[in-house]
């Protein structure tokens, strides 16, 4: 039942266009809370002006725990490293203020985000638009006095068409309480990438394009020889599909004066505790994923099931606590999907997988992260793959509130519905 109201999704969002006003992005506020619902005691809010991405959650004490601003709220992102790690399709942008105005559903137990082009935001590193009438660049950006250095002529285009990606998102947050046995709460988000568009806005990011240190954008060593091993033959990425694709699926991003800072995780069936998380870039706590079925492919495992726990205390029983499980589910293990052009059918399915990680971070000194982040072959643009199928990437992320004991339970419960094998 689950699965096939995923696939009526998808083929019913495919037959129609993409949503959302001209331009691609525009100044908004990104603390703005635009939509909500609730889940028992807790209101979960989103921004239509961000792309749909969440930047509140109010654990009924009237406080948001969440870290909103643009580039920090919840939300996901693609790129890859074939072009450098620069392109970047996401919902809300990295520092940005402006973002992606959309239309937002909610429901009583959902907040639906329909199909909507994602935009291209600003890069610290690497500027790319000639024109910034609708998005200014960050000041803090290196953005050679305003002069792009993709090496493209750009006079006749607009800055909407240098900031509109290929790529189309959809998605929906959804109460999965019942879902998780029925005891604490808990928050489903299943979302759907798209390159849903010939090639324009990714050739600046091709091999005329230069890093602020001149450095070029395209790193040939990440060019894979196959993108799909499912498909007959090799598949070589070609300047405009993805390769090596890093899909951080999702960022649970939050304040660390909400006092959600100890990091927990299962261990040899014990609770593994740090008492706080070590501050500053670079300085990840990286836990591996199960890998691909294929034998020999699978990555070590250190531990014993696929979620991270920030807690308020140290105490498993009685600490509250907000978890992020990224479970070995269908949808994550076949993260590419094929869609026919015309319905939107599902035409294949594939592990593309290489690697997948979940980890704690403190980039910096107010925000405490989780993040699951997966690593795949690459995604093919349109007309590279098989005749008339777009390819997706898709993921589900759940969030679970209470205490890490009752989380444990939760996800255990989680793991029987979607028929998740012990790792």
């Amino acid at each position: 039942m689950r699965v096939a109201f995923l696939l009526a999704l998808i083929c019913v969002s495919m037959r129609c266009p993409a949503a959302g006003p001209s331009p691609v992005v525009k100044p908004s506020d990104p603390f703005a809370v635009t939509h909500k619902f609730m889940i028992g005691e807790i209101t979960i809010g989103v921004s239509d002006l961000g792309g749909g991405y969440l930047n509140f959650i109010d654990l009924g004490d009237g406080k948001n725990i969440v870290s909103g601003n643009y580039g920090r709220g919840w939300q996901g992102s693609v790129r890859d490293q074939l072009h450098g790690g620069r392109y970047n399709p996401t919902q809300a942008g990295f520092r940005d203020d402006v973002g992606a105005p959309v239309t937002v559903v909610a429901t009583e137990h959902s907040i639906k985000i329909p199909k909507f082009n994602l935009p291209l935001y600003g890069d610290p590193v690497f500027d790319f638009t000639e024109h910034e009438d609708i998005a200014p660049d960050f000041k803090g950006y290196k953005d050679n006095g305003n002069s792009d250095t993709d090496g493209i002529e750009e006079s006749n285009l607009t800055q909407d068409d240098e900031v509109r990606s290929e790529f189309d998102f959809e998605g929906i947050y959804e109460d999965a309480t019942d879902l998780a046995g029925g005891k604490i709460p808990v928050l489903r988000f299943y979302s759907l990438y798209t390159y849903a568009r010939p090639p324009a806005a990714i050739r600046q990011f091709g091999k005329t394009a230069l890093l602020s240190d001149g450095k070029p954008v395209i790193n040939e060593t990440a060019r894979v020889k196959d993108v799909s091993p499912a498909m007959t033959g090799n598949q070589p990425a070609a300047d405009d599909d993805l390769s090596g694709v890093i899909f951080t699926a999702y960022g649970a991003r939050l304040l660390a004066d909400s006092g959600y800072t100890v990091p927990m995780w299962r261990e040899k069936e014990t609770w593994k505790i740090l008492p706080e998380l070590e501050s500053g870039r670079g300085k990840e706590m990286e836990f591996c994923l199960p890998g691909p079925a294929e034998a020999g492919k699978s990555p070590p495992v250190t531990m014993d099931s696929e979620f991270l726990v920030l807690a308020k205390g140290n105490d498993p029983a009685n600490s509250p606590a907000i978890a992020l499980y990224s479970p070995s589910s269908d949808i994550n293990t076949n993260q590419i999907l094929g869609l026919d052009k015309a319905t939107g059918r599902v035409i294949y399915k594939e592990d593309r997988r290489t690697q997948g990680k979940i980890l704690f971070s403190r980039a910096i000194p107010a925000q405490v992260d989780m993040r699951n982040r997966y690593f795949l072959t690459g995604m093919l643009a349109p007309g590279h793959g098989k005749p008339n199928v777009l390819e997706a990437l898709q993921n589900e992320t759940f969030i679970l509130f209470g205490t890490p004991d009752q989380i444990l339970k939760a996800v255990e419960a989680l793991k029987k519905k979607l028929n998740v094998k012990k790792t």
